[in-house]
C-alpha cells in the first residue's frame, strides 16, 4: 500500500503588496504538477461556495502571471486562488481534480473596499475540473466573487456535488464589483451529482447587478438535487442587466432557466429542454421587468411551461416573452402556474394557465407551437434542419462544436 500523509495545505504562495502598489509579476508555471496538499478544518457556519476555503497555489498582489497546462490534484481545497488586487493573471489548459473544495477561485475587495485590492481582468480558460467538492461539498468548480471583467471561456466542469460556475457575490441591489465577466463556451454537466445532496444549485449561477456580464454558448446539462433548484441557468438575487444567449441546456431537474429576482436581463436565442419539473421559473415579482424571453426554443417531455416560486404569481406577469418557440415531444397541452409537492412526492399544479390563458395576459401572442425540427433529439442532437420552423421567428442557428477546451495550438 502506498499511503501520502500532507502537511501543507498549500503548495505554493505568490504574495504581493497589492495595498502599497507593490505586484508579483511576470511569473510562469507550465507543465508542472502539483499534488498532495492536506485540508484544513472551517468554522461550521453557512458557507455557500465553500469561499473560506483556501487555494494550494494562492496569489495575492500578483500581475501577468500564468499558470499553464499544469496538473493539480489531490488538494485539501481549492486548486488555484486569485486573491485580493490579482490581475491579468491566467490558468488555461490545466488539468485540476480530487480536490477538496472546489477548482479556481477568484476574489477581491468589494465596492466599499480599497480599489488596490480589487481583482479582475484574470483569464480562466480550457481547464478540465472535475471531481471536486469531496471534503466541501458546496464548493464549485470556478468560483468568481467579487472581480470584474475576467474571460471564464471553454472549460469542461463535471463531478461537483454544488454548482459549475458561480459569479458575483452582493445579494439584492447594492453596487457590485462583480460585471463585464464573460462566460462562454463551456461545457458543464453532471453536478449534483445524482447523490442528491445539497439544493439551490445551478449549473451557472450569478448574484447581483452585472452589467456587461454574458452567459453565451454554454452547454448545460444533468443537474440534479435534493429537493430544490436543480437549474441549468440560475440568476440569484438581484442578478441583473445580465445577456444569457445561444446557451443550450437539456436533463436538469428544475427550469433550464430560473431567475430568483432581478432587473432588465435578456435572455434570447438558447434552446431549454427537459426540465423534469418545469422549463422556465421566476422566484419573486418586483415592480420592473424581470427579464425579456425572447427566440428562445423551449423543449419538454412534461406539461410545466412557466413556473412562479416563492411570491411571484404570474397573474400578471412581470416578464415579457415573445417569439418563442414551444414544443411538448409527448403532446401535451403547456400549463403554467404554481407548483407543489404532493404526498407522493410528485410536483402537482396547485394553480393552472393554459396557454390561451397565458396568450390573455399579453405573453407569448407571436410565439408558436410546433416541432424544432431538431436532427436527433432523442440522443439530443440539437442541431436545427434546414426547415425549422424556429428560423421564422429570428432563431439563429447555435454551434456548440467548440465548447469545452481547445487544443494548444487554438487559444486565442
Amino acid at each position: 500500500m502506498e499511503v501520502f500523509a500532507p502537511a501543507a495545505s498549500q503548495l505554493v504562495r505568490l504574495d504581493g503588496k497589492p495595498d502599497d502598489s507593490e505586484y508579483v509579476e511576470f511569473l510562469r508555471f507550465e507543465g508542472l504538477t502539483f499534488q498532495h496538499a492536506d485540508w484544513e478544518p472551517q468554522p461550521f457556519v453557512p458557507n455557500q461556495a465553500a469561499h473560506n476555503v483556501p487555494g494550494a497555489i494562492h496569489m495575492e498582489g500578483a500581475r501577468y502571471c500564468t499558470v499553464e497546462d499544469c496538473t493539480i490534484e489531490h488538494v485539501g481545497g481549492y486548486g488555484v486562488e486569485l486573491a485580493d488586487g490579482c490581475t491579468a493573471n491566467s490558468v488555461v489548459g490545466c488539468e485540476i481534480s480530487d480536490t477538496g473544495a472546489g477548482a479556481v477561485k477568484l476574489n477581491g475587495a468589494d465596492a466599499e473596499g480599497p480599489r488596490l485590492r480589487r481583482t479582475g481582468n484574470n483569464t480562466i480558460t480550457d481547464n478540465h475540473l472535475h471531481r471536486g467538492g469531496r471534503i466541501f461539498h458546496s464548493a464549485v468548480g470556478i468560483l468568481s466573487m467579487h472581480s470584474f471583467g475576467n474571460d471564464i471561456s471553454h472549460n469542461h466542469i463535471h463531478d461537483f456535488y454544488y454548482t459549475g460556475i458561480s459569479c458575483g457575490w452582493i445579494w439584492g441591489y447594492a453596487d457590485n464589483v462583480s460585471k463585464d465577466n464573460r462566460i462562454e463556451k463551456n461545457h458543464i454537466h453532471d453536478i449534483g451529482y445524482g447523490r442528491f445532496v445539497l439544493n439551490d444549485m445551478g449549473g451557472i449561477y450569478l448574484l447581483g447587478v452585472q452589467p456587461g456580464t454574458v452567459v453565451r454558448g454554454n452547454l448545460i446539462h444533468d443537474v440534479a438535487k435534493h429537493t430544490y433548484g436543480g437549474w441549468g441557468i440560475y440568476p440569484d438575487e438581484g442578478s441583473s442587466h445580465l445577456l444569457v444567449e445561444n446557451n443550450l441546456t437539456y436533463n436538469t431537474q428544475t427550469p433550464g432557466f430560473f431567475q430568483h429576482y432581478g432587473r432588465e436581463n435578456v435572455v434570447r436565442n438558447n434552446i431549454f429542454a427537459f426540465g423534469r419539473e418545469g422549463q422556465v421559473g421566476l422566484g419573486r415579482a418586483d415592480e420592473h421587468n424581470a427579464f425579456t424571453f425572447t427566440r428562445n426554443i423551449v423543449v419538454a417531455e412534461s406539461e410545466g411551461l412557466f413556473l412562479d416560486d416563492y411570491a411571484a404569481p404570474l397573474d400578471p406577469p412581470n416578464f415579457i416573452s415573445d417569439f418563442n418557440l414551444f414544443w411538448n415531444v409527448a403532446g401535451k397541452e403547456f400549463v403554467s402556474g404554481k407548483q407543489e409537492r404532493n404526498e407522493s412526492g410528485e410536483e402537482v399544479f396547485i394553480s393552472r394557465i393554459t396557454m390561451d390563458g397565458w396568450r390573455e395576459l399579453g405573453q407569448d401572442r407571436n410565439s408558436v407551437i410546433a416541432d424544432p425540427r431538431f436532427r436527433d433529439l432523442e440522443n439530443r442532437d440539437f442541431t436545427l434542419m434546414e426547415d425549422s420552423p424556429a428560423f421564422a421567428l429570428g432563431f439563429k442557428p447555435i454551434d456548440i462544436s467548440d465548447v469545452g477546451p481547445r487544443p494548444k495550438g487554438h487559444r486565442k
